[in-house]
C-alpha cells in the first residue's frame, strides 16, 4: 500500500433519515396553534359566555320570536317593554301566572309600582289569542294608580284591588282595622272580560278581602264574635241599625250549618225583622257568618233601570248606583215616617244621605231621589230603607226594613 494511501482520512457513512409519507396539499401550510378540536372547544366555550352574558341583562327573551304557543308566551314575555316601564320612576313588582282567574286559559298578574310618596301601584292581567298560528299577547285587566295599592287572588279565583280610602279622616281612623280604611273592588271572568262583582256579605264587612282575613283569623285560633250567627245579627241591629239593646226574644228559627235563619226584635218602636245568614267562606263549624240579607216581611224595592222585588237578596247589586240614587218601593207605613240612609265601605252613614224622608202614598207605595257626595266612587256600601210607627201607633203597628248591598258610584 502505498503512502497516499495510508495518509487518506477514513471515510464516515452516515445512514439517511426514514422516509416520510409525502403532505398532502392542505399541510404544505405552515400551521401553527391548536388544533380543530380544541377549536371547536373554545368556540362552544365563547357561546356559551354570550348566552350567559345576555340572559343576565335580559329577563326575558322576546317571546314573539322564541314562543309558539301561549303558555309559552306568558312565561317568557318580556312584561317590562309590555307595560312601558319607566326604569327610573316604576318598578315591576312581581308577576304570577293565574290561569285560574280567566277559565284556565294561559294569563299573568303584573304588579307595577311607583317611587312616588303615595307608593301607587298599577296591575295588569294579560291573557293570549292565536291569530292565525302565532300566539299574542292581549290586555284582559287593566287598573293604575291605587294608593298604597294591593292586589290579590281571591280563594273564589277572582281579582281584588285594593286602595286606601283618603277620605277617612283622622279621628275616625282610630277607631277602624287597617283593612278597614282600604276601598275593595272585586272582578270575576263573565262572558269573556272581567266584571265588576259586589260581595254578597252586608255584615260585619262589605268585600270578600276582609271577610277572608276575618276568616284567615278565625282559623288561626282567634276569637270571633262573628262564629255565632244569633250573636252575629245581633251585632247588625247594634252597628247598622243603631238599636240601644238587643231584646231577650231575638231567636234563631233555622241553622243547617250552613244557611240560618234569625228574628230579630225591638221593642219601641215595635219591629221584627228578618236576618238570613251564611257561611259564605267556609262550611264547617269553623266557617264565620256574613249576613246576606235583613227585612220585614213585604217591603219591597226598585232602584234605577230595576224591577221590583220581594226578595232583598235578588237586588242587583253588581249595578252601580249613583248619585241621585233614585228608589221607589211598597210595603211601608203609610202614616208612620219612612227614609232611606247610605252607608259607604267601612258601615258609616254617609254624612250627605242619612234619613233621607221619603214620599209615601196612602197605598203605602215610596219614592225618592237621595243624593250623596263626599266619598269615592265604585265602593260597595249598603242601602237602608225604615219606615218607623207613629208613637201612637206603636202598639198596633209594626214598623218596617230593608237592608240591601248596594254598589255607590
Amino acid at each position: 500500500m502505498s503512502n497516499a494511501e495510508t495518509q487518506r482520512k477514513p471515510i464516515i457513512i452516515i445512514p439517511a433519515p426514514p422516509r416520510r409519507a409525502p403532505r398532502r396539499a392542505a399541510d404544505k401550510r405552515h400551521y401553527r396553534g391548536p388544533r380543530p378540536f380544541a377549536l371547536l372547544l373554545l368556540a362552544l366555550a365563547v357561546i356559551a359566555l354570550v348566552h350567559l352574558l345576555v340572559v343576565s341583562h335580559q329577563p326575558s327573551a322576546p317571546a314573539s320570536v322564541t314562543a309558539t304557543n301561549c303558555a309559552g308566551l306568558i312565561r317568557t314575555a318580556d312584561y317590562t317593554q309590555l307595560v312601558h316601564l319607566q326604569s327610573n320612576s316604576e318598578q315591576l313588582a312581581a308577576v304570577e301566572f293565574v290561569s285560574q282567574l280567566d277559565g284556565g286559559q294561559p294569563a299573568s298578574l303584573v304588579q307595577v309600582t311607583h317611587n312616588d310618596t303615595q307608593k301607587t301601584l298599577d296591575v295588569y292581567v294579560f291573557g293570549c289569542a292565536m291569530p292565525g298560528k302565532k300566539p299574542q299577547l292581549t290586555t284582559l285587566f287593566a287598573q293604575s294608580g291605587l294608593r298604597q295599592g294591593t292586589v290579590e287572588v281571591s280563594k273564589a279565583n277572582t281579582i281584588i284591588t285594593g286602595a286606601l280610602d283618603t277620605t277617612i279622616t283622622a279621628d275616625a281612623s282610630a277607631f277602624l282595622l287597617p283593612l278597614q280604611q282600604n276601598i275593595y273592588r272585586e272582578y270575576a271572568w263573565k262572558n269573556g272580560t272581567f266584571s265588576r262583582i259586589a260581595f254578597p256579605g252586608l255584615y260585619p264587612v262589605t268585600s270578600r278581602a276582609e271577610a277572608e282575613a276575618l276568616q284567615q283569623n278565625a282559623d288561626s285560633g282567634q276569637a270571633l264574635p262573628w262564629n255565632d250567627p244569633l250573636a252575629t245579627a245581633q251585632g247588625l241591629s247594634k252597628d247598622v241599625f243603631k238599636w240601644p239593646a238587643v231584646d231577650a226574644r231575638d231567636t234563631v228559627l233555622s241553622n243547617d250549618g250552613i244557611t240560618a235563619q234569625v228574628q230579630l226584635f225591638q221593642a219601641n218602636p215595635h219591629m221584627v225583622v228578618n236576618v238570613t245568614l251564611q257561611r259564605l267562606l267556609r262550611h264547617d263549624n269553623k266557617g264565620l257568618w256574613f249576613v246576606v240579607a235583613a227585612y220585614t216581611a213585604g217591603v219591597t224595592l226598585g232602584l234605577a233601570g230595576q224591577k221590583r222585588t220581594t226578595l232583598p237578596q235578588d237586588i242587583a247589586a253588581q249595578t252601580m248606583l249613583r248619585s241621585p240614587l233614585q228608589l221607589s218601593g211598597t210595603s211601608v207605613l203609610a202614616d208612620g215616617s219612612t227614609s232611606a240612609t247610605l252607608f259607604d265601605h267601612t258601615l258609616s252613614a254617609i254624612s250627605s244621605a242619612t234619613t233621607l224622608p221619603l214620599q209615601v202614598s196612602p197605598d203605602g207605595t215610596y219614592t225618592g231621589s237621595l243624593p250623596y257626595s263626599g266619598i269615592i266612587p265604585d265602593q260597595q256600601g249598603l242601602l237602608l230603607i225604615a219606615s218607623q210607627p207613629l208613637a201612637a201607633n206603636n202598639t198596633v203597628e209594626n214598623g218596617q226594613l230593608l237592608l240591601v248591598p248596594a254598589l255607590l258610584g
